[in-house]
């Protein structure tokens, strides 16, 4: 957790120094023939005497040398200790951690212990267009007014027009029908180039595989099309196997959802009272190639999948008969 914002008492800097100047200089006349006094000394005096220093004549008077030596030498290697605090403490750097207005032209931040928080709200900017940072990371919340992305002004609500121009990728779950999600995403367009699981949509019996004004072109299955109902132009081959020969009826109602043809060979009579179908429209063929008769049970209640008629139909040996289911899922004899 962040600690508290630095003040003023904690950089440790002393707003009085303990020692002030040896003298001040003057360029007001001083009393009499004074140049100096013990707190003042005349300018004329005091540039006489820089002179002097930038001279080096203080280095030429023995008997100044003899009183002054171990002085000067002191002093020279004060010098060496002021200029070493001067690099590591320039000025910039100085009044940028003393005055919060103050910039620094280049700095590194190596540890943050606290918050940055600017002293004025929307008023300053990390970074410049011709200064950019690289990557940002934030593990928490970025609170950002507005966005521009690559060139795209996002605002708050993400709008539309944004995310159909950025949006890339492949959809890992379906919330809505696979045609609009497209549309939506990348104007009309997308690539599934490898899809590695299954494609489920969230809610059954609700979202459309194309449009009828946005078809698909070819469909490819290696496995099996669970499909309740089928519209189609033409079929250039049979939707299911075209024909089962059948050994045995486990049930009167024979279920031929998958088939065109129904071969009957049992040695023994069989009776049908109706065929299981959930298309309307299929037509089954039936041919017995056993020895034993098919009678086909006929009704005219007129419940679904019987075989409507007032007399039963005895289909023997060789003998081939053909049905259709109405709308109503009752067969007919054609």
């Amino acid at each position: 957790m962040a600690r508290e914002e630095r003040k003023k008492e904690d950089l440790y800097i002393k707003e009085v120094r303990k020692s002030k100047n040896f003298f001040v200089t003057s360029s007001v006349k001083m009393d009499g023939d004074k140049e100096r006094t013990s707190t003042t000394i005349s300018s004329s005096v005091f540039t006489k005497m820089k002179n002097d220093f930038d001279a080096g004549d203080f280095l030429l008077d023995e008997h100044l040398i003899g009183q002054n030596g171990s002085i000067i030498y002191m002093m020279q290697q004060m010098q060496e200790d002021l200029q070493d605090v001067y690099n590591e403490v320039s000025a910039s750097s100085f009044q940028a951690s003393f005055f919060p207005f103050a910039r620094i032209d280049s700095g590194s931040f190596g540890v943050v212990s606290s918050s940055l928080v600017p002293d004025r709200d929307s008023k300053y900017d990390l970074g410049s267009s011709g200064k950019e940072w690289n990557d940002l990371y934030v593990d928490g919340t970025a609170y950002i007014d507005s966005l521009d992305l690559n060139g795209t002004n996002i605002n708050t609500t993400l709008n539309t027009k944004a995310l159909k121009t950025h949006i890339s990728g492949a959809f890992t779950s379906l919330s809505a029908s696979i045609a609009t999600d497209i549309n939506n995403a990348g104007g009309g367009n997308a690539d599934f180039s490898s899809v590695g699981e299954s494609i489920i949509p969230t809610i059954d019996d609700k979202m459309d595989l194309g449009a009828s004004n946005k078809q698909f072109k070819n469909l490819y299955l290696d496995g099996t099309a669970h499909i309740d109902v089928l519209s189609a132009d033409t079929l250039a081959k049979p939707v299911a196997p075209a024909i089962l020969t059948a050994q045995s009826f486990k049930s009167t109602l024979v279920d031929v959802s998958l088939i065109n043809v129904l071969q009957v060979n049992i040695s023994k009579s069989v009776k049908v009272e109706g065929f299981a179908s959930e298309i309307p429209g299929h037509e089954i063929t039936i041919i017995n190639l056993g020895s034993g008769a098919v009678q086909l049970v006929r009704s005219t209640k007129g419940a679904q999948r019987t075989i409507y008629g007032s007399s039963n139909i005895t289909i023997s040996q060789n003998e081939v008969y053909k049905l259709v289911m109405s709308s109503n899922k009752i067969w007919y004899v054609l």
